[in-house]
């Protein structure tokens, strides 16, 4: 058994690596959210252009991001709060702090995102980054 590097203390065949993998689709915002943390971790960066919609596709550099992750060293992800849903909500918010290390500084990127549900399934649409 190996923990999920979201920070969930799940199992990650039973947490992140089923969305990335493709086997589910996150069922909440929050989901979607650790799941691209930990696909950041990987530079899976196909499944964070999978993940993405609306604004935040608009200037996304695939090749950029890849790059720019493997330049980091995540250290942890720490979930601030996530909106409640309900099975009518198609808009969801998730305020994160994800911390890690980069060109030997410790750094975060403290962030709240916006999820829409598109056909059922969860996506990045935008974020706000919080000082």
């Amino acid at each position: 058994m190996s923990t999920c590097v979201c920070g969930s203390a799940k199992d990650s065949a039973q947490c992140c690596a089923k969305y990335i993998h493709g086997e589910r689709v996150a069922p909440d915002a929050e989901s979607l959210m650790r799941s691209r943390y930990t696909a950041y971790v990987q530079a899976n960066i196909a499944y964070i252009a999978k993940t993405m919609r609306g604004p935040a596709l608009v200037g996304f550099d695939p090749h950029s991001a890849a790059e720019w992750t493997k330049q980091i060293k995540w250290l942890r992800l720490e979930v601030l709060n996530a909106s409640t849903i309900t099975p009518t909500d198609n808009t969801a918010y998730v305020e994160f702090i994800a911390h890690y290390l980069f060109q030997g500084r410790r750094e975060k990127l403290h962030e709240v995102s916006e999820f829409h549900r598109i056909d059922g399934c969860w996506y990045y649409v935008d974020g706000l980054i919080k000082e």
